[in-house]
C-alpha cells in the first residue's frame, strides 16, 4: 500500500518502490550539496572541474546516493521477508527512505537482524565505492574518482547516522532489541528506547543550532531531522504505553461472556432486530445443529439490501469458523489485536477446555483501554487532592 500522494516508480523482487513529492526537495538539496562537495574534493585531488561538470556530477551523485538509500531499505525488507514479516513498499521522502514493515518483529533477535541489515548494506556499499574510487584514481579518471569518493563517503555517513540510538532509526531499534532481551517486554523496551531517542534528538537540535549560528547551513537540516526523530520518539513512547497495557491485559479479563447464539437459518431481519435491542459490541455465535459454525455481526449485513433481509439467512453473512483464529482466556490482549488484524475479521471466539466461553473484538479491547485510562486519571486526581 503506497503512502498517499506517492508515485510508484518500479518494483524489485516483488517490493514496490515509490517516491513521495517531498523527496524532490531533499533531492534538490542533495544535488546542490553534492555539487559543492564535489568541487572541494576535486580541488583537494588536483582535478580540474568546470562549473557545468560539477553540476552534472552533483546531480549524478545525488541519484546514486538515493539508489544507495533504496539498497539500504531493501536490505531491511529482504531480511524481514526472510523472517516471515510482511512488507509493504519502500518510499523515498523528505528525510530519506523508509521500508514499510507491516508487522513488528516477534523476537529481540529478529529485531536486531532487521535493524542491522540496513547499516551493514550501507557499509558494504561504502567499501565498494571506496575500492572503485581507488581503481579510478590509478587510471587517472579524476572525474570518476571524485564521484565514487563522494558516494563512498555518503554511504559511510548514512550507516553511522542510522546507528545513532534514536528510535525508530536502525540504531534505536538495535537499542530496543537489547533492552527487549533484558526487560522481557517489547513495550517497556520501546518506552525506554523512546526516552533515549528524545535525549539524542535534543542533543542533535543543540548541535544543529550551533552549526547554523556558525554559518554552516547544513545545521538547519540537522535540526529538522532531530525534530522529526523527536516527534517519532514521542509517538513511539505514547504507543509503548498502550502496548504495555495490552501486554498486561488478558483476553479473559475483557471478553464478552454473555453470548447470544443465533441459528444459522435465522433471517437477517430477525438477527438485526435482536442485535439492535441487545447492543453487543462483539460478534454473535452462529450455531447449526447445536454446533458453533461461525460469528455474525450486524455490520456485515450491509452487503445485503434490506428488502432481502427477510429471505436471507444469517449463515450467508457470517464469518465461518474455519476463518476464525481461536484464542484462549490466557492470551494477551496484544495477541488478540494482532490476530484480529491478521485475519481481517471484527471479532474472534475464545475457547476454554474445548468450549466457547466468550467473544472478543477490537471495540471491546479499546473500550477496556479507555476505561483503564479514565480510572488511572481518577486515581491520580484523588492522590493530588489528598496531598493538598
Amino acid at each position: 500500500m503506497l503512502v498517499r500522494g506517492s508515485w510508484r516508480i518500479g518494483e524489485i523482487a516483488g517490493i514496490e518502490i515509490a517516491v513521495h513529492p517531498s523527496w524532490i526537495v531533499i533531492f534538490l538539496v542533495f544535488s546542490i550539496s553534492s555539487t559543492m562537495v564535489a568541487q572541494l574534493l576535486a580541488q583537494d585531488m588536483g582535478v580540474r572541474l568546470s562549473t557545468a561538470s560539477g553540476v552534472v556530477l552533483g546531480i549524478l551523485a545525488a541519484l546514486v546516493i538515493f539508489a544507495s538509500v533504496i539498497a539500504h531499505e531493501f536490505a531491511h525488507a529482504l531480511v524481514a521477508r526472510r523472517l516471515g514479516i510482511p512488507i509493504g513498499n519502500i518510499t523515498l521522502f523528505l528525510f530519506g527512505g523508509v521500508a514499510s514493515i507491516l508487522r513488528e518483529p516477534g523476537t529481540p533477535g529478529d529485531e536486531a537482524k532487521m535493524a542491522a541489515a540496513g547499516p551493514l548494506a550501507s557499509l558494504v556499499l561504502s567499501a565498494i565505492f571506496a575500492g572503485l574510487s581507488l581503481g579510478a584514481d590509478r587510471l587517472n579518471w579524476g572525474w570518476v574518482t571524485t564521484l565514487f569518493t563522494l558516494v563512498a563517503s555518503a554511504n559511510l555517513v548514512l550507516a553511522l547516522f542510522n546507528l545513532l540510538p534514536a528510535f525508530p532509526s536502525d540504531g534505536g531499534r538495535l537499542l530496543r532489541s537489547a533492552l527487549w532481551r533484558m526487560l522481557g517486554s517489547q513495550a517497556r523496551a520501546t518506552a525506554a528506547a523512546s526516552t533515549v531517542s528524545a535525549v539524542v534528538a535534543g542533543l542533535l537540535v543543540i548541535a544543529g543550532t550551533y552549526l547554523t549560528l556558525q554559518g554552516r547551513w547544513n545545521g538547519i537540516w540537522l535540526v529538522l531531522i532531530a525534530l522529526f526523530l523527536l516527534q517519532a520518539a514521542i509517538a513511539s513512547g505514547r504507543q509503548a504505553r498502550i502496548n504495555y497495557q495490552l501486554e498486561n491485559l488478558r483476553v479473559g479479563d475483557l471478553m464478552a461472556r454473555t453470548l447470544i447464539p443465533i441459528g444459522g437459518d435465522s433471517s437477517l431481519a430477525a438477527f438485526v432486530a435482536g442485535a439492535t435491542s441487545d447492543g453487543s459490541r462483539a460478534g454473535y455465535p452462529v450455531v447449526s445443529g447445536g454446533a458453533f459454525v461461525g460469528l455474525a455481526n450486524p455490520r456485515d449485513t450491509g452487503a445485503v439490501p434490506p428488502t432481502l433481509w427477510g429471505q436471507t439467512p444469517v449463515s450467508a453473512v457470517m464469518i465461518p469458523v474455519t476463518r476464525l483464529p481461536v484464542l484462549s482466556p490466557d492470551a494477551r490482549a496484544s495477541d488478540a489485536l494482532a490476530a484480529l488484524a491478521k485475519s481481517g475479521v471484527r471479532a474472534l471466539p475464545v475457547f476454554e477446555n474445548g468450549e466457547l466461553t466468550g467473544v472478543v473484538s477490537e471495540e471491546i479491547i479499546f473500550s477496556a483501554l479507555r476505561d483503564r485510562g479514565v480510572a488511572a486519571r481518577s486515581v491520580n486526581a484523588r492522590d493530588m487532592a489528598a496531598r493538598r
